[in-house]
């Protein structure tokens, strides 16, 4: 087994370490790590450097001049170093403030100690320039670039800039770099300004994009809610029959009651026959509530919940409720395996769609026919569920259509037109495939695929 090697770890957590910071902006969170390693740098480059030199001899300087270089050079390392610890506390923005306004002063000092032309190829300029820039924004870059040449103007006119060669002219340099830096600094202003417009564009559409994926998924759920609220209008006729068979065998057992007026009442028996009677209409409206309670299970809201479950066994269940939906001028057929397909859907979807079937297949059959259901496993990890009805069928052009959302060719106020569309979701979040066959005349077959699970 291979381990990283320590410098590969330490470079992981270091990284990890230099992104941990309390910044909500994206942008300021995302220049963190290299502003905190630029400052890093500058904060223990500067003072080995500096005692590199004084320790090998190479500083020449003496006095006031050396005082100056030794506290310019504390005082960018120390505020480098704050700089740091004021980004790990959130305070992005008003570190980097703070650096650059140090590193600005000490500008100053270093061109009226040493003039302009030890200066000259100073980076630190262009360093304020791009940090000013891409943390703080356009009014801290143009207010750096206003700095840069009146410090240059100053270090110019300092005692150490004057040219024995070229008196009167300590000037001469100073509007070609006004320009130069002038043109830097327009070329920050735009890209940075693109940059920020193009992340200012990617955050709303990703804003956009969130609100319409929640969007569409209350427009799921609204869908369904309606497929289920009409589901329960088609299955509202069946179990008002099955409730008249309950409220009809209750009326009957109560006829028992008679008994107990009767002359010839035999305690014995007639009380056996009481509480049979009992028995039978408990039995009866314990039948009414599971009634009751499916319609009103069936009927509430719920999100779905993908469940593993055996669909030769739920589609048996279904069965007395699909019945419900058609009269007797119409054969139902389900022609199921005895072995389980187990599959991973919601069960509650997988029921309303099958309802929708029945309910659609009845309107095609006004006048009866045969509604068969069938399932099988068909190899590669997939079962096949096939609805097929003996009704009107459909043209081309309503087949076409028949899975868009709204869709409906019932007359108003008699469907939705979800049941379909919310039948091709429930296939493809499953992981499957619903495809339709049906002609004018010839009925209508729905193939409905659907990966199976171990």
């Amino acid at each position: 087994m291979s381990h990283a090697s320590p410098f590969a770890t330490f470079g992981r957590r270091a990284v990890a370490w230099l992104r941990r910071v309390p910044i909500d902006d994206p942008v300021d969170r995302r220049n963190a790590p290299a502003l905190q390693v630029l400052l890093l740098f500058l904060g223990i480059e500067i003072p080995l450097n500096k005692a590199y030199h004084l320790l090998s001899g190479h500083v020449t300087m003496t006095g006031a001049r050396l005082a100056v270089d030794l506290g310019t050079d504390v005082a960018i390392a120390v505020t480098a170093c704050v700089a740091v610890w004021m980004i790990r506390q959130g305070r992005l923005r008003e570190g980097v403030a703070a650096f650059l306004t140090i590193l600005m002063g000490c500008a100053v000092a270093a061109n009226l100690a040493f003039g302009y032309q030890l200066q000259a190829f100073d980076p630190y300029p262009m360093i304020m320039l791009t940090v000013a820039a891409l943390v703080i924004g356009r009014r801290a870059l143009w207010i750096v670039y206003a700095c840069i040449p009146l410090v240059f103007a100053l270090g110019m006119a300092s005692p150490w800039a004057l040219d024995p060669e070229r008196s009167g002219r300590a000037f001469q340099n100073l509007p070609s770099l006004a320009f130069s830096y002038l043109m830097i600094a327009l070329v920050l202003d735009r890209t940075v300004a693109a940059l920020r417009e193009t992340l200012r564009r990617a955050q709303r559409s990703a804003q956009q994009l969130r609100e319409q994926m929640v969007e569409r998924e209350h427009m799921r759920e609204r869908m369904l809610h309606l497929q289920k609220i009409e589901s329960v209008g088609h299955l509202a006729s069946g179990v008002s029959h099955d409730f008249n068979n309950v409220l009809g065998a209750i009326v009957g057992y109560t006829a028992e009651r008679h008994r107990l007026d009767e002359l010839d009442f035999d305690p014995e028996p007639d009380a056996h026959r009481l509480g049979a009677a009992l028995e039978g209409i408990e039995l009866a409206a314990q039948r009414g509530i599971a009634l009751s309670r499916k319609l009103l299970s069936f009927s509430r809201r719920e999100l779905a919940v993908p469940t593993r479950f055996d669909a030769a066994r739920a589609l048996a269940e279904l069965t007395p409720m699909l019945r419900q939906l058609f009269d007797g001028r119409v054969e139902v057929v389900l022609d199921l395996p005895q072995a389980p397909v187990p599959v991973f859907l919601d069960r509650s979807q997988l029921d309303l769609v099958m309802l929708n079937f029945a309910a659609n297949a009845r309107d095609a059959m006004p006048g009866g026919g045969r509604f068969e259901v069938a399932l099988r496993a068909i190899g590669d990890g997939r079962a096949r569920i096939v609805v097929a009805d003996t009704g009107q069928g459909m043209t081309p052009e309503v087949m076409r259509q028949a899975f868009e959302p709204f869709f409906t060719t019932k007359p108003a106020g008699e469907g939705t037109g979800l049941g379909l569309a919310v039948a091709r979701e429930m296939a493809c979040e499953a992981g499957g495939t619903l495809h339709v066959d049906s002609a004018p005349g010839r009925g209508t077959r729905f193939t409905l695929d659907l990966p199976q699970v171990d």
